[in-house]
This record gives C-alpha cells, sequence and structure tokens, in this order.
C-alpha cells in the first residue's frame, strides 16, 4: 500500500484540506491501495481544523473524518512513500529535520505547476476559498497524471442495468481496475439520460478514461451519450463488435443491454472491450474526425 502525507505549519488547514480532497478521489474510486495522512511541522498539541477550511470542504460535499492536528514523526517519514508539503521552506525543514524518506516535494512542483499555495490564516474568506480551489486543482492533476486516475472506469446505469451494472463492478475490481460509479445505486426507477450524460461528461472533464453504460437494452443510454460532442458509444452483444469498435471507432464507451445480454458474456464482452486498443490506422483516423465534425 503507497503512504501519502500531506505536510503544512500547523496541519489545520491546508494540509488537511489536501488530505480530505484525496480521500473523497480515493473513496469514489474505490481504491484501497493508497493510504492519505495530513501532519504539521509545528503541531504543539491537537488543535481541531479552522472553521473556515472545514466550511469549505463541508460545503464541497466531502465527508470530514474526525479529525484533530498532529504532528510529522520521524516514524511517519520512514513509513511514507511521498511527502507533500504546500511550500518550498516546508519541504526544505523536512529534508533537514528528518531522514529515511523515500520522495519529498512541494504539491506544486509533483503536479507540474509552479508557485505555491497561499497561506489564508489569518486572511478573509476570499483567501480561504482560492487556497480551497488551488489545492483542489493541484490533487485533480496529481489524481489523473501521477496516481492513475485517469486508468479509471466510468461506469452508469438505470434501474434495468443496475444488477448487471454492480456485477460489472465487482468483475472490475476483482481484476485490479479502479471504477468510478456515476449511478443509478438502486433498482428503483429512474431516468437513464441523467446517467449517460454522467459518464459522458467524466471521460469529456479527464475523470476517467473509458465509459460502460447499462440500460435494459442498452439502447437509450446509448442513444443519449452519442448525443455528447466527443463520445463515441457502441452498443454491444457479442465480443468481436467490442474489438471491432475499439479498432476502428476507437468507442471511448461500451453499451450493455441487461435484459439482452447474460451476464456472463457481458463480462466477455467488458473485458474484449477494454484489453483493445484502437489501431491508429490513418483509414479509421480520418472516419473519426469526420464523425466528430
Amino acid at each position: 500500500m503507497k503512504k501519502i502525507i500531506f505536510v503544512s505549519t500547523n496541519n489545520t488547514c491546508r494540509s488537511f484540506i489536501a488530505e480530505s480532497v484525496l480521500r473523497k478521489y480515493l473513496k469514489d474510486a474505490h481504491r484501497r491501495d493508497i493510504q492519505v495522512e495530513s501532519k504539521g511541522l509545528v503541531v504543539l498539541f491537537p488543535e481541531p481544523v479552522h472553521t473556515k477550511a472545514a466550511d469549505l470542504v463541508r460545503k464541497s460535499g466531502i465527508e470530514i473524518v474526525d479529525f484533530k492536528a498532529s504532528q510529522l514523526t520521524q516514524e511517519d517519514v520512514e513509513t511514507s512513500d511521498l511527502i507533500l508539503t504546500m511550500n518550498d521552506k516546508q519541504k526544505e525543514k523536512v529534508l533537514e529535520d528528518y531522514h529515511g524518506y523515500k520522495e519529498v516535494a512541494t504539491i506544486n512542483e509533483y503536479a507540474n505547476h509552479e508557485g505555491a499555495v497561499i497561506d489564508p490564516y489569518g486572511m478573509d474568506d476570499e483567501d480561504y476559498e482560492h487556497c480551497f480551489v488551488q489545492i483542489t486543482q493541484l490533487i485533480h492533476k496529481i489524481w489523473n497524471h501521477k496516481l492513475g486516475g485517469n486508468e479509471m472506469i466510468g461506469i452508469g446505469c438505470d434501474h434495468g442495468g443496475y444488477a448487471l451494472k454492480q456485477a460489472v463492478i465487482k468483475h472490475l475490481e476483482e481484476k485490479g481496475h479502479a471504477v468510478k460509479d456515476y449511478g443509478c445505486y438502486s433498482e428503483e426507477s429512474c431516468d437513464y439520460p441523467v446517467y449517460a450524460k454522467a459518464v459522458a461528461e467524466g471521460i469529456l472533464k479527464d475523470e476517467v478514461k473509458q465509459g460502460i453504460l447499462i440500460c435494459g437494452t442498452g439502447i437509450g443510454i446509448s442513444i443519449t451519450a452519442n448525443k455528447i460532442k466527443g463520445i463515441r458509444a457502441a452498443l454491444c452483444a457479442d465480443t468481436f463488435s467490442a474489438r471491432a469498435t475499439r479498432e476502428h471507432n476507437n468507442a471511448n464507451i461500451l453499451a450493455l443491454g441487461a435484459r439482452v445480454t447474460g451476464e456472463g458474456l457481458a463480462l466477455d464482452i467488458v473485458d474484449t472491450f477494454l484489453e483493445t486498443k484502437f489501431s491508429n490506422d490513418e483509414r479509421h483516423i480520418r472516419r473519426i474526425n469526420m464523425i466528430e465534425d
């Protein structure tokens, strides 16, 4: 398991925000291979998180764990795989005062982004909001480009596809894939366009690499997804079509019909779709460009 520690001066604001945001990504992706914590360089007693930082985290829909500031220890450093500080001065202090670390960087440096996260302590609400936005954007970059977030598979369904969706998620996670579930979350009647749009937008926002959509027939949910520019959703009921649509169309969403295709075949189709690469053939690139135009 990889252990990441975010470090700030007092561990009551910036490092807490970074830990909370990354925890949300990990939870949504059902990732259990990364442990995340936050620590401070000067923590005299276990203070609670700053109220403004806590409010911003709550407003963004992130669950707050029972949190108290804690001091970075030598044992923390030795058992971590990555330490991310908020600025260069904090990084230098970690390098000077501790030993046995594997990797230490500022959060900006690790995200390949210039600058440093502002310290909002004692400043206005706008400064706290700016700080929160900075950290959120940096974590997004780190998630996608350093932690394999953009290799995630997005999945969505309506009530008719719920049971098969659960089976597909279990199958993918057992094979080591990270999965982001966009809903629905029960067999209660709902509208498939909502979930088709959510998965499609997840691909366009670089939250996930590819998508899987499931409704009763796979027809309505694939029609909806294909209304969104940049999406190529392919409804497949056999492995030959799944392979061909990846090789020829570079399809980025697989659609399945839960009332048409049995679970065993559906899982084979999913594997074929995800394991097949686009051919990069000039003919197919030209045709895909024509679709986009």
